[in-house]
């Protein structure tokens, strides 16, 4: 199984994925991180499946619990937002349907303007 993950940049902020691909075994879990070189208030993870556009994950907001769009939940997808420049998104008990590209975007709310990236 291959889940592919993608780089990405946003305004000022210069966004960056570890892994940057990544194989694994169905039913173990693979964790990518994203790391932004400046405070942003929102942080946004996708997915994009083969053929398919880009679908949000959730929404993850610093010191609290990240919002999950429908079908997604946290025991499939846990995300973990411990401070304004860094998240993880583990995507738990893989299958061949995880096969995706994974990608990491950000907003900052106090400009006042929607800055994501997709």
């Amino acid at each position: 199984m291959n889940i592919s993950l993608e780089l990405g940049s946003v305004f000022s902020a210069v966004v960056s994925q570890k892994p940057s691909s990544d194989v694994c075994q169905r039913g173990t879990s693979v964790t990518i991180q994203c790391q932004v070189d400046s405070q942003v208030t929102m942080m946004f993870w996708y997915r994009q499946q083969p053929g398919q556009s880009m679908t949000l994950i959730a929404t993850a907001n610093q010191g609290s619990e990240a919002t999950y769009e429908s079908g997604f939940v946290i025991d499939k997808f846990p995300i973990s937002r411990p401070n304004l420049t860094f998240s993880t998104l583990t995507v738990s008990n893989t299958s061949p349907e995880d096969s995706s590209i994974y990608l990491c975007s950000v907003e900052d709310t106090v400009l006042g303007t929607d800055q994501r990236s997709e």
